[in-house]
């Protein structure tokens, strides 16, 4: 009896120790991530993110005159909750498969936990946001990933969307070469079944990539066509031109971009088809100055411009930038809110899209300038309030009833952290009109008024 007892002793003081040499193994390998949850072979990685969110604005447009039926007011006001676990699965050393959801954005007041129907507005939502398969052989030198993913060029001002893609990678020393092929999604003309699907009204991309690493800094190049035949009877087909240097130092980073389009719109124009040529550019510089252990001075300045069409709007040239909506601008108003995108930003209210509601690019036909600054400080490794001023204009004020001045806006950003594991950010946002804006946003009659619009934003998130 005594010796089966010291067995089972044994045992019990043995399984631990071994579940403890077991993970100590695993997170020494290749594979394992600080902020993920994994398996002890390396194989499963499973992470992602957790918010809450509170929004509340005064107003959609700059005029404060209330319409005559008014039943839900004029301000908006949102409480919500959305998780976005990510997967990541390690068959082999070279393969990889990534899934990623997203459940939410699931409002408080209209989202109901009890209501089983789907398709229902009140029911919970959820996306699948990414899900493609990732190779690398021969040391990494070829790789190629399919699937569904979120797609950039190297600005993110042309492409910055979620859609079906194929890419084949070429890594050495020197530096690297992607090809990709990807379908931009829409429903002109798509049936449920694949048998009612086609190919004769959808948007086709394809492009090449060159990444030069020079030292500490990066030369981008990259060369894309778009295929697109959404629009009945006036197809697309745009080339885009980029390039980008980039230099990562180690207190400082800088990103400049220049992009040109050229394409043709087959019926697009009073007389027949309407010529594109549009250009954008880009600079970024982010600079932290360490002033002691536990302090450091942030800076981070951005300017973007987009280039807009000529007076007149159907005849046979177009200027104006197709546009993704995607920017590196810290406005939340202006631009978009990077702590939580819900649409509706100024830049792409300014805008027409090519496919009405569901076009996927925005054409801002006067143009757009967007510059702002940002000053803030890293404080006691748990504390960062920053403040950012950013201005916009037109750049063709004849397609905004005369005006050039879009607006300024102001936001106080207070972000209370934990490592990398916790943040909560409190933002107050104010926004003050120009009548450029007001001209192409307001939805009264009134296309002058330039009534400001002030915004509270508190989010927690929370990666694991």
């Amino acid at each position: 009896m005594r010796r089966h007892l010291w067995i089972l002793f044994a045992l019990l003081l043995v399984t631990p120790l071994s579940a403890l040499a077991e993970e100590a193994a695993w997170q020494s390998s290749e594979g394992y991530e600080e902020t993920g949850i994994g398996s002890r072979d390396g194989r499963l990685l499973f992470e992602g993110r957790m918010q809450n969110l509170f929004l509340w604005r005064n107003d959609r447009d700059f005029d404060r005159t209330a319409p005559y039926y008014n039943e839900q007011g004029q301000d908006s006001g949102v409480l919500g909750t959305f998780i976005a676990p990510r997967l990541e699965i390690r068959p082999t050393r070279e393969l990889r498969i990534v899934w990623e959801t997203e459940v939410g954005l699931n409002l408080w007041s209209a989202n109901d936990a009890d209501q089983y129907d789907t398709a229902s507005d009140s029911s919970f939502r959820m996306a699948i946001r990414q899900l493609y398969t990732e190779g690398r052989f021969f040391d990494g030198t070829l790789g190629f990933r399919a699937g569904y993913e979120q797609l950039f060029d190297p600005s993110g001002l042309f492409l910055g969307h979620w859609l079906g893609a194929a890419n084949l990678s070429g890594h050495f020393r020197w530096g690297s070469v992607t090809l990709t092929a990807a379908q931009v999604p829409d429903q002109t003309y798509e049936g449920v079944n694949y048998d009612t699907n086609n190919f004769n009204s959808d948007t086709f991309v394809y492009g090449a990539r060159l990444e030069l690493p020079v030292d500490l800094v990066t030369w981008t190049f990259s060369a894309w066509g778009m295929h697109d035949t959404q629009v009945v009877r006036q197809p697309l087909d745009l080339g885009v031109f980029t390039a980008q240097l980039m230099g990562d130092f180690e207190d400082m980073k800088f990103i400049i971009d220049a992009n040109l389009q050229v394409g043709n719109t087959q019926g697009r124009a009073a007389n027949g088809d309407e010529l594109t040529i549009a250009w954008s550019a880009q600079g970024t510089l982010d600079w932290r100055v360490r002033l002691d252990y536990k302090l450091a001075f942030l800076l981070r300045l951005n300017t973007l411009f987009l280039s807009g069409d000529d007076d007149h709007d159907g005849n046979d040239f177009n200027g104006a930038w197709f546009y993704s909506g995607k920017s590196r601008s810290r406005t939340l108003l202006l631009t978009e809110d990077e702590l939580r995108d819900r649409g509706g930003n100024l830049d792409e209210r300014l805008a027409e899209r090519r496919q009405g509601d569901e076009g996927k690019f925005y054409v801002i036909r006067p143009g757009l300038s967007v510059s702002d600054i940002t000053l803030g400080l890293d404080a006691f490794g748990f504390f960062r309030p920053q403040v950012t001023v950013g201005t916009a204009f037109v750049l063709n004020p004849e397609n905004a009833l005369g005006n050039r001045f879009v607006g300024v806006e102001t936001d106080l950003h207070v972000e209370f952290y934990f490592k990398e594991f916790l943040s909560f950010d409190v933002v107050g946002s104010a926004l003050f009109p120009g009548k450029a804006a007001s001209a192409l946003v307001n939805a009264s009659a009134n296309r002058l008024a330039t009534d400001p619009i002030g915004q509270v934003e508190a989010v927690l998130t929370l990666w694991f």
